[in-house]
C-alpha cells in the first residue's frame, strides 16, 4: 500500500488573516500554480489513487481538489480530524482508511502534524524531517506494520 501526503500549496499570509477564521484562508496564485503541479506529478506516477482525504481548511480543501480533477476514479472527502488544530491524533483518527484494502492513498493537510506522524508510523520519532508548503511524501508500507519513505519533493 502506498500513503502519500502532501501538505497544502501556499496560501495567503497568516498574518492579514489574524481575527479571521484560519480555515478560510485561501491559496495565492502561487499556490494554485503548485497544487496544478502536484496534481499532475501524483496523477503521473500514481494514475489510480483509491481516496483522497482533506483538511477542511480552505487551501487544503483546493489543494486535494486539483488532485481529485485528475483522479476521475478516486473517492474523495473531508475530515476535521486533520484541521490543523487537532494535531497527530486525527491522523491516528484515520487508521481504519490507512488499513482498507486500498492501493494509495492521499491525504492533504498540515505542517507540523504531517512531519509528526511520518515521524510517527515510519522510524519511531527518530526521523527529523521539515515539509513544505506544497511539498509530497510518498510511503510505502512494508509488511504489516512497517512503512518506509520512498519519496519527497517540494513543488
Amino acid at each position: 500500500m502506498r500513503l502519500i501526503l502532501v501538505r497544502h500549496a501556499k496560501a495567503e499570509d497568516r498574518k492579514q488573516w489574524e481575527g479571521e477564521d484560519d480555515l478560510k484562508r485561501p491559496l495565492t496564485l502561487k499556490g494554485k500554480k503548485q497544487a496544478k503541479k502536484i496534481a499532475k506529478y501524483l496523477h503521473k506516477r500514481y494514475p489510480e489513487v483509491d481516496a483522497i482525504i482533506s483538511s477542511l481548511a480552505l487551501r487544503a480543501c483546493d489543494t486535494a481538489k486539483y488532485i481529485a480533477k485528475l483522479q476521475k476514479h478516486s473517492t474523495f472527502f473531508l475530515s476535521p480530524y486533520l484541521n490543523p488544530e487537532v494535531g497527530i491524533d486525527g491522523y491516528n483518527k484515520h487508521q481504519d482508511e490507512i488499513e482498507e484494502d486500498w492501493q494509495t492513498l492521499v491525504i492533504v493537510g498540515h505542517e507540523p502534524t504531517i512531519s509528526e506522524f511520518v515521524k510517527n508510523i515510519c522510524s519511531k520519532g527518530e526521523l527529523n524531517i521539515k515539509i513544505h508548503k506544497g511539498c509530497v511524501i510518498e510511503l510505502e508500507r512494508e509488511g504489516n506494520e512497517n512503512w518506509a519513505l520512498i519519496g519527497l519533493r517540494n513543488f
